[in-house]
């Protein structure tokens, strides 16, 4: 960003402002820290590279192809809600990975008006390049971390994925495309 003309004449922030309102060291900083990890475009473009995504530089692609990988075959507006895009934009997505041979369109078996998404043979060869690329960088991350530590961790994020999903009534459910509603966590 290009630096205004009249900032130098601004009176300068106090000094509380260059501190976080929330500590550095809590649940909700480093849930936070995560979200914004997982989702940055950096961590994204890295993964597509390791894993020889055949879109090379298409994001939306490669997002798209993810969601399916977690949800199996989707309608298009599922999709698009999941990657807060409009559904014109989901169908040339959805096009270009049709194009590339990773996925196909199909009738919605619930919907007799409806269509869904699906990966084709080589769409699912791409995701479980993807999925083994993620496992991989797990690997590293919890290279150090006991078993005990490692099954702890991932009892209480799934519970806390099941408390989400009951406190924002099923949003977690809906955005995932998983079904958390089940409190047996």
């Amino acid at each position: 960003m290009a630096r205004q003309r009249d900032v130098g004449e601004r009176p300068p922030l106090p000094a509380a402002a260059f501190a976080p309102l929330v500590p550095g060291n809590s649940l909700s900083a480093a849930l936070a820290s995560f979200a914004v990890w997982a989702n940055s475009t950096a961590n994204r473009r890295d993964l597509m590279v390791r894993c020889g995504f055949p879109l090379e530089d298409d994001l939306a692609a490669f997002l798209l192809l993810n969601q399916l990988i977690y949800r199996g075959a989707a309608r298009p507006t599922d999709l698009a809600d999941a990657v807060e895009v409009s559904t014109s934009q989901i169908s040339k997505v959805v096009a270009r990975l049709e194009e590339a041979g990773l996925v196909r369109r199909a009738p919605d078996p619930r919907d007799d008006r409806g269509v869904v998404v699906g990966l084709t043979d080589e769409g699912r060869a791409v995701g479980d390049r993807i999925v083994a690329g993620m496992h991989d960088h797990f690997q590293q991350l919890f290279r150090d971390w006991s078993d005990h530590d490692r099954e702890e961790l991932s009892r209480l994020v799934v519970k806390l994925a099941h408390s989400i999903d009951a406190v924002t009534v099923r949003a977690l459910s809906r955005a995932s495309g998983y079904d958390w509603s089940d409190t047996g966590a």
